[in-house]
């Protein structure tokens, strides 16, 4: 959230706070295989004072002190909006927005820290509109302060939202659209893209738990989560009018994901696959709960 400045080091870190631990990815930033993962890890600990400090040891242990460091705010730290974008210079843009959404926020907008980001124009509305990102002055020094406390150089905050956009198969997505499901035990995350933009994001309540119940006597839940996709798509193309999606990529890859990518195949017109995120044996995979930050750690990074 405009806090990133560019590394000269040859890897950075990404790190999400979690409700129940932390997940930690490092990549590589260099010219040779930028963007390979290097490790990944889940460090499980409760409630913010544990968490930095299991994140602190975690650091230590791997004698990574002064490493860049991209960290995620999680969900209920922060709130997005979608406004009009005001029509102001962009030096002035965030004390726009910040007027825009004073009323939105139940606390003291005076208080709140405020960035903003461009949104694609809608062939049906030709009003340019802005994503605003809103958080407690007070959260977001917690969060620097944390990252600072364990020895890391804090480069830049970000939401998983927008992270998304830094992987590479989104990069590699240029004149086509494409649909990204993320899957955590209780929930999923679709983002959609076109020419690498972001258009459309949304959450609903399925994840691998509600997959992990379907039998081959009743697959509803698969039914269920199809609509979801369909109605995120169809709002995709009716409101922007740039056809339909042509590929959809998954994470992670598990018995019971790619269970359901079957059943979907089936059903659907668009190719879908896996995120890979390495070539040769010689990549680490991604530990599950590293998804997001994996996508933290890409931030800046030159694919």
């Amino acid at each position: 959230m405009g806090l990133f400045t560019a590394s000269r080091r040859d890897s950075q870190i990404g790190v999400d706070f979690l409700p129940d631990g932390v997940a930690i990815a490092q990549v590589r930033t260099s010219k040779s295989n930028p963007g390979q993962i290097m490790r990944s890890a889940f460090v499980k600990a409760s409630g913010q004072v544990d968490q930095v400090e299991a994140l602190k040891e975690w650091v230590r242990s791997n004698n990574l002190q002064k490493s860049a460091c991209v960290c995620l705010v999680a969900d209920d730290d922060f709130d997005l909006y979608q406004v009009e974008k005001p029509e102001v210079d962009e030096t002035e843009m965030i004390q726009a927005v910040t007027w825009k959404i004073k009323d939105l926020i139940n606390y003291d907008v005076a208080s709140a820290v405020v960035d903003s980001y461009p949104m694609p124009v809608s062939s049906k509305n030709n009003q340019q509109q802005v994503g605003v990102v809103a958080a407690r002055e007070t959260v977001i020094r917690n969060y620097v302060d944390g990252i600072k406390s364990c020895g890391m150089e804090l480069v830049a905050l970000d939401v998983p939202e927008l992270a998304r956009s830094n992987l590479q198969t989104v990069h590699n997505s240029t004149e086509q659209s494409m649909a990204l499901l993320g899957l955590t035990r209780s929930n999923g995350m679709l983002s959609i893209y076109q020419d690498s933009d972001l258009y459309v994001n949304r959450d609903f309540l399925i994840g691998i738990d509600q997959l992990e119940q379907a039998t081959a006597e009743d697959e509803s839940v698969f039914d269920s989560l199809l609509l979801e996709l369909q109605r995120s798509l169809d709002y995709f193309e009716s409101y922007y009018g740039m056809g339909t999606v042509q590929n959809l990529r998954i994470f992670p890859q598990l018995p019971v994901t790619e269970k359901m990518a079957m059943y979907l195949q089936n059903l659907t017109n668009f190719d879908i696959d896996f995120i890979s995120f390495g070539s040769d044996e010689s990549t680490p995979g991604l530990e599950q709960h590293c998804f997001h930050a994996y996508c933290a750690a890409l931030r800046g990074v030159n694919l």
